[in-house]
C-alpha cells in the first residue's frame, strides 16, 4: 500500500501543477477524478487506512474533505457508488484480492454460482479419466473406479513404443516373403498417431483404426501361417516325390521292357531329387506362408 500511497501523491501533485491556472473547483473536480480511480481498486477495508496516508503526503485544505466525502458516498451506496459497483474491472479487482482470504468453502460457491451464470468454466479431474462400457468391458474393470491420467499416459508410451519396434519388423518380413504382394504399409503408425493425438487434420480416427487393424490382420495371418507352413509344405513335396505319385509317372513314361518297375521308380525318384535343394526348400516353404497369409487377409492392403 505504501508504494500506491506514493504514486498517487505523485500524480495528485502533477494534476495540481498542470491545472495551476484553472479554477479551484476544477482542480477539485481533477483531483476527486483521480481519487475515486484509484479507491476503486482499494478494499473497503483498506481506504480508510489509505486516505490517511495519503492525506499526510499530500495536505491541501482543498483536498483533506474531499475524500472523505467520496469515502462515504461509497459506503453509503449513492449513485457514485452504485455505478462503480458495475464496473466490471473494479468488481475484479476487488474479487482477486479478496480471494486469498475466503475459505474453500467460500471458493466453491464463488465457483458454482459463476457456472450457473454460465461465466465459469467447468473443469474437470485431471487426474483420473472416465471409463466407456466398452472399455471397462475390455479392461475388465468393474464399478466405478477411473483410469488415472499419469498411468494412462506412460501406458500409453509404452504402446507406441511397442508399435513403432514392431510394426517395421512385420512389414519388413512382408515385403521379404512376398515383394510383390498388394499389402502393403501405409506409412510409419506411430507418426502419425503422434499426428491424430495433435489433432492433425490430414489423419482421423478412422485411419488410425484401419492401420492398426491391417496390422492386426497382417501379424494374425503370418502368425497362422508359421504354423500352417510346415503341413503345407509336406503336401506338396508328397504330391511329388511320393511312391504312388512317382509309379504314376513311370507309367505315362517309354521304358526298356527289360528294366523292372522298380528300377524305374528309383530313377525317377533320383531325377526330382536334383530339383530338391536349399533353395527350393526355403522357396516352397515361403511360398506355402505367402499362399495361406493371402488367402487368411484378403482386404487387407485397402
Amino acid at each position: 500500500m505504501e508504494s500506491r500511497v506514493l504514486e498517487t501523491a505523485n500524480r495528485l501533485r502533477l494534476i495540481q501543477v498542470d491545472f495551476a491556472d484553472e479554477s479551484d473547483q476544477t482542480r477539485r473536480d481533477y483531483l476527486r477524478e483521480e481519487i475515486e480511480k484509484v479507491l476503486a481498486a482499494i478494499l473497503p477495508s483498506e481506504r480508510n487506512e489509505f486516505l490517511r496516508m495519503l492525506l499526510e503526503r499530500f495536505p491541501t485544505g482543498g483536498f483533506a474533505a474531499q475524500p472523505a466525502e467520496t469515502e462515504s458516498e461509497i459506503e453509503g451506496g449513492s449513485t457514485l457508488g452504485e455505478s462503480r459497483l458495475r464496473n466490471v474491472d473494479f468488481l475484479i479487482q476487488n474479487l482477486l484480492e479478496t480471494l486469498p482470504t475466503l475459505t474453500e468453502e467460500q471458493k466453491v460457491i464463488i465457483d458454482k454460482s459463476l457456472q450457473e451464470a454460465g461465466l465459469g468454466t467447468e473443469v474437470k479431474n485431471c487426474d483420473s479419466i472416465d471409463l466407456s462400457q466398452e472399455l471397462r468391458s475390455k479392461l475388465q474393470i468393474s464399478g466405478e473406479r477411473r483410469l488415472e491420467a499419469q498411468e494412462l499416459a506412460e501406458l500409453s508410451a509404452m504402446l507406441v513404443e511397442f508399435i513403432s519396434k514392431l510394426e517395421p519388423v512385420v512389414w519388413n518380413t512382408w515385403r521379404a516373403l512376398s515383394p510383390r504382394s498388394a499389402v502393403r504399409s501405409q506409412g510409419a503408425l506411430a507418426k502419425k498417431i503422434g499426428q491424430f493425438l495433435c489433432k492433425d487434420a490430414e489423419v482421423s480416427r478412422s485411419s488410425i483404426d484401419e492401420d492398426l487393424k491391417v496390422l492386426q490382420r497382417l501379424i494374425a495371418a503370418m502368425t497362422t501361417a508359421v504354423s500352417r507352413a510346415g503341413g503345407q509344405f509336406a503336401k506338396r513335396h508328397l504330391a511329388k516325390f511320393s511312391p504312388s505319385e512317382i509309379a504314376a509317372l513311370v507309367k505315362m513314361e517309354p521304358g526298356g521292357v527289360f528294366v523292372s518297375h522298380e528300377v524305374k521308380c528309383w530313377r525317377k525318384y533320383v531325377e526330382l531329387a536334383e530339383t530338391l535343394n536349399e533353395d527350393a526348400i526355403d522357396m516352397e516353404i515361403r511360398k506355402a506362408i505367402v499362399d495361406y497369409v493371402e488367402s487368411l487377409a484378403k482386404g487387407m492392403g485397402r
